[in-house]
């Protein structure tokens, strides 16, 4: 079942959950990351390490909600409740859980308890070793990619399984719903061995969100009491060892007892169990710690020691107290099955060899194996993308090269001069480009003073204070060249970079064009000037002309006249 997804608005690429993936159940597609449900033992370290918040937990929270209106709802609580919260005393965190709708609570040691005996007639087994089988996380990792030992694998459910079953003696009609800090008992109740016994889980994680919701106060709640509980051996079965120390720890001596928790820690033991040449009884565990470091309690503001400690403060506060007695018998026996589940077999070595050389693996020197795309080696990571795992790119030095490249391309190739300079002003990028601007050999110029240099000095016009750049023009005499500046200083590695954009045509064209447009203009006004003159002239001409003609034209007319009268 898919217990584990990613959000895709969330998820950034950073590949910190395949590092972290102690089975590399995890691909990226498409730059984003997803869970390969059949590879998935369920640990929760990619929920525990993911920094952006990315991963979404199949919840049973709405669906208990439901139960809790119609139903009668039976609660097995984990021995790991005390770490949930700084409270005054955990008893208060019953308190919480009345105050959600949860009437009956029993604590889960009780089945742990009925497991722990069930431990001690195994020990006496002929098996060569034992495994115990209580963590989900390493029953998970066994049947999956370990299945040769399963035979090894104690036959006994975990103490979840049986404390349900318990429950379902006790309330046949109910619903039983467990709270712990394990994300893989969220698979376990779907084993088709154990399917049915318990409806819902719930994590701790999942039980403060709903606090909150609730805008419940923690603190301010009473103490309750538990309506069964168990022993101190079972309260112990969080904590790595603790269902060993108090069951088959102080047995006959025919076993070596083995105690190992962490996923990764557990695989190396795995590698090289076949070595060993006694009998031995081994307690795993998949969270270092044991269960009282869960996933599911990652909300908590304990440390994982804080944890362990509050968990043994509970512990002696209940040293005293009698258990239930009215405990149902129970078959806890199971079994387990090998998972149908598709490896990363070899590649051949000629597409392994591709693949390298498609990450700029030419050679063993160029396998750094740093690790930042989450395989150990790059041939791993090349297995992955193989087996479409993974993703070329997800390379950082392949992708740093490529920028390399890209931007030595780009100072190589452009046309404008770039001059990068160290926190001295001594020049440490000198691009050919500026070599024909300044007039001067990189050769000649590298680890100078910039300013020494060249008799040049426009970084001078950066002010800090105003933020880390500047763009104007500036003008380079000994070349009689002018410049279009892009100045810039780069706080992180103390660098200042300059581009420098010939723009001496362009100014000088702009320059010949002005005086084009003055004589222009002065031309224009010349002629108009002249044009009003011979306009003045005329204006003249043209008045003198009219005034001589009306005198003749008025003597004509005189002379006309006083020939009439003399007729």
């Amino acid at each position: 079942m898919s217990i584990i997804n990613f959000s895709k608005n969330k998820c950034r690429n950073c590949y910190k959950c395949i590092r972290k993936c102690p089975v590399k159940a995890i691909k990226l597609k498409d730059k984003h990351a997803q869970i390969i449900q059949s590879m998935c033992i369920g640990c929760g370290v990619c929920i525990a390490t993911c920094p952006h918040n990315a991963k979404e937990i199949h919840s049973d929270v709405d669906t208990i909600k439901q139960w809790l209106k119609t139903e009668q709802v039976v609660l097995s609580l984990s021995a790991v409740f005390p770490t949930a919260y700084y409270l005054d005393h955990p008893r208060q965190y019953l308190g919480i859980l009345r105050e959600l709708g949860f009437t009956i609570i029993e604590e889960t040691s009780i089945g742990a308890e009925v497991v722990a005996k069930a431990y001690a007639d195994e020990y006496r087994s002929d098996k060569k070793f034992i495994i115990s089988s209580s963590c989900a996380a390493i029953k998970n990792l066994i049947e999956i990619y370990y299945p040769q030992y399963l035979s090894s694998l104690s036959r006994q459910v975990s103490p979840m399984i049986a404390h349900g079953k318990i429950l379902r003696e006790k309330y046949p009609n109910a619903k039983i719903v467990y709270a712990g800090s394990c994300l893989a008992k969220k698979m376990e109740v779907h084993d088709k061995d154990v399917r049915g016994i318990i409806d819902g889980v719930l994590t701790f994680d999942e039980i403060d969100s709903w606090i909150k919701k609730e805008n419940i106060i923690p603190n301010k709640m009473p103490m309750e009491e538990f309506n069964a509980i168990g022993t101190n051996t079972g309260r112990l079965y969080p904590i790595t060892g603790g269902l060993a120390k108090n069951s088959v720890e102080n047995l006959d001596g025919s076993r070596k007892i083995l105690r190992i928790d962490g996923v990764k820690d557990c695989m190396e033991f795995l590698d090289e169990i076949h070595q060993l040449d006694k009998k031995y009884w081994i307690e795993m565990n998949a969270c270092e710690e044991g269960c009282v470091n869960g996933p599911g309690n990652i909300h908590s503001p304990l440390s994982k020691y804080e944890k362990v400690e509050m968990l043994q403060t509970y512990i002696d506060l209940n040293s005293k107290k009698e258990p239930s007695t009215d405990i149902p018998a129970v078959d806890t026996r199971r079994s387990f099955h090998k998972r149908p589940v598709h490896h990363l077999g070899e590649v051949p070595t000629e597409e392994l060899e591709k693949i390298l050389n498609q990450m700029s693996k030419f050679t063993e020197r160029d396998e750094l194996n740093c690790g930042t795309c989450g395989y150990e080696t790059c041939r791993d990571k090349a297995r992955a993308v193989y087996w479409n795992m993974a993703e070329l790119d997800m390379c950082l030095p392949l992708i740093t090269s490529k920028t390399e490249a890209i931007s030595n391309l780009i100072i190589t190739t452009t046309p404008n001069a770039i001059a990068v300079l160290d926190k001295k002003f001594r020049i440490i990028e000198f691009n050919a480009a500026a070599e024909r601007l300044f007039n001067m050999k990189k050769e000649d110029v590298m680890r100078y003073n910039f300013v020494d240099a060249l008799d040049y000095n426009p970084f001078r016009k950066l002010n800090h204070d105003r933020g880390n750049t500047y763009t104007g023009k500036g003008h380079y005499e000994r070349e009689n060249r002018t410049f279009m500046e892009i100045l810039t200083y780069i706080p992180e590695q103390e660098l200042y970079m300059g581009i420098f954009i010939d723009i001496t045509r362009q100014e000088k064209q702009e320059q010949d064009m002005q005086k084009i447009q003055e004589e222009t203009l002065k031309m224009a006004q010349r002629v108009i000037d002249k044009q009003m003159r011979v306009a003045h002239e005329i204006a003249g001409l043209l008045g003198e002309t009219t005034a001589e003609t009306k005198v003749t034209l008025t003597k004509l007319q005189k002379v006309v006249t006083s020939r009439e009268v003399e007729v």
